[in-house]
């Protein structure tokens, strides 16, 4: 069942069945606010600790706003100034879409969501549909244009961190680069072997690190045993064969959550990645569609 209203004063696409439901927001970015486990009461996404939502314009900086529940990162995650016939486009702090007004309707089942951006001459959709244990969002991007131009897309959805709560990686992970120098992981560039000290989040005020080279598995997620319950993250390997890790313990504005973030590129930075050879290009009159997929287990 889906019906539109408002949470938090805000235009919401509430979407339920018996075992979860679901928040979006089409007019922030097609934020998904809440995903929300009935039978144990649980609420995966970190909540907004402004209690209110402001409106975001296109180049805002994004740590002024509401850095919560689960935005869609792109073109990039960094801002960053990239070459595109011949003329130089800036994308933006954490991209376009976190600060775009989605057209949207809703289905029996799902929202459908639809914007056009204002830096490149792309159209960018969105379907939430509630399946029946959590949510699978399809993506379609289309290049309308006459250029090719590099992106990067970036799952940014971020979590509550419990006492006693676990992470689970990709089968195959090896080696960890950190990206964000921090006491406990050195310096920024460091390649760390994948041991049993991240297999739950980092102490540090804020850390982050990527798998190092593309995953075998589009797999990943969390285990809260106080709840019993498993968070499952199921998306296409090859759309998004790299993955990040964040986690704030209070470094970043005083926020407590982390995330785990699949991207079509290494790393944050569409330009860089790019000119690293692991980035992604959009093709004119070209589109890119893949999926992620959010599901609750018991454990």
């Amino acid at each position: 069942m889906v019906s539109v209203t408002e949470w938090h004063g805000e235009k919401a696409a509430v979407l339920q069945n018996s075992e979860a439901s679901a928040v979006v927001l089409p007019e922030h970015g097609g934020k998904v606010a809440s995903l929300y486990e009935k039978a144990k009461h649980f609420e995966l996404l970190f909540q907004n600790p402004r209690g209110s939502f402001k409106k975001a314009s296109l180049g805002d900086d994004f740590s002024k706003y509401e850095a919560c529940g689960f935005d869609d990162a792109f073109p990039t995650i960094d801002s960053c100034g990239i070459c595109i016939g011949g003329r130089k486009v800036k994308y933006p702090d954490h991209g376009e879409i976190w600060s775009s007004a989605f057209d949207f309707s809703t289905g029996s089942d799902c929202v459908v969501m639809r914007c056009k951006s204002k830096i490149l001459p792309y159209i960018y959709e969105k379907r939430v549909s509630l399946e029946e244990n959590g949510i699978k969002c399809g993506y379609k991007i289309s290049n309308t244009g006459e250029d090719p131009f590099p992106y990067l897309w970036a799952f940014h959805c971020l979590v509550n961190i419990e006492d006693g709560m676990g992470l689970l990686y990709p089968d195959g992970t090896g080696v960890l680069v950190n990206v964000q120098s921090s006491r406990e992981f050195g310096a920024a560039g460091t390649e760390m072997p994948f041991t049993g000290r991240f297999l739950s989040p980092p102490r540090e005020p804020s850390s982050k690190f990527y798998l190092k080279g593309k995953v075998r598995e589009g797999r990943c997620g969390y285990e809260y045993p106080a709840h019993a319950l498993r968070a499952v993250i199921e998306y296409n390997p090859d759309a998004l064969p790299y993955l990040g890790f964040w986690c704030t313990r209070g470094g970043f504005r005083g926020d407590v959550n982390c995330a785990f973030e699949p991207a079509t590129g290494f790393y944050d930075n569409a330009a860089s990645a790019f000119g690293r050879g692991m980035g992604s290009v959009l093709q004119p009159s070209c589109s890119v569609s893949f999926f992620v997929k959010i599901s609750f287990e018991d454990m």
